[in-house]
């Protein structure tokens, strides 16, 4: 029996080849795409010579490979998701239970004026220092300088009530400075602690206010 052959120019003539499929969108070939070119390519085979039952198996592994990759990369897409919706549930619910309380967070902004900041801390290393904190404006300019003297090692507070009082409402930056016994001289992170007065949320995440400062919940080290 005599099977008739498709020419391929006939293909070639429309401007269309039978092996032709669209890309997944990125460039990239999906499983929707390898399934539509495996078919293309056993309809128009030569059946004088048709496809090696060793290479059709091979193809149909690849794709059923290709296939679970794909869905195990939908699920892991699906987990992140989750837990990304889950963990800000969490600090959603953990800002709102911080109204009303007193937090310490890492950070060098401070509220001046009548109501500003009182109290900030920093973490001295080990072997101590001679430790100072000053008041800094927009442009960087130091404004009041406090002397706290020779500390230990540890988390030392530091009162800066009568650095803050008197400085116009608004916004400053503190800075703290630590001198070794040899003499070098490092800045140790501020830390700076506020009762909580309001809650923000927004798509950086969950923030707790006091007054005009605002603190990332993830900044949050301690809590009384």
């Amino acid at each position: 029996m005599t099977v008739p052959i498709t020419s391929s120019s006939a293909s070639t003539a429309t401007g269309s080849s039978p092996f032709t499929t669209a890309a997944a969108p990125g460039g990239a070939m999906g499983k929707n795409e390898f399934l539509k070119l495996l078919i293309a390519q056993m309809t128009h085979q030569d059946p004088l010579n048709p496809q090696n039952g060793s290479e059709m198996a091979a193809q149909l592994a690849q794709f059923s490979s290709l296939e679970q990759l794909t869905n195990m990369n939908t699920t892991l897409g699906d987990q992140a998701a989750a837990n990304t919706a889950l963990s800000g549930a969490v600090n959603n619910s953990a800002a709102i239970a911080l109204l009303g309380r007193t937090v310490t967070a890492v950070g060098n902004t401070v509220a001046g004026g009548a109501g500003g900041t009182t109290s900030v801390a920093t973490d001295v290393p080990a072997g101590g220092g001679s430790l100072s904190v000053r008041i800094v404006d927009a442009n960087g300019v130091t404004l009041k300088t406090k002397t706290l003297g020779t500390v230990a090692g540890g988390r030392t507070p530091a009162d800066i009530s009568e650095l803050t009082g008197d400085l116009p409402a608004g916004t400053y930056k503190v800075e703290f400075d630590l001198t070794s016994s040899g003499g070098a001289v490092t800045h140790p992170t501020a830390l700076v602690t506020a009762k909580v007065d309001g809650v923000r949320f927004g798509a950086d995440g969950a923030f707790v206010t006091s007054g005009s400062l605002s603190f990332p919940i993830g900044t949050i080290v301690a809590v009384k």
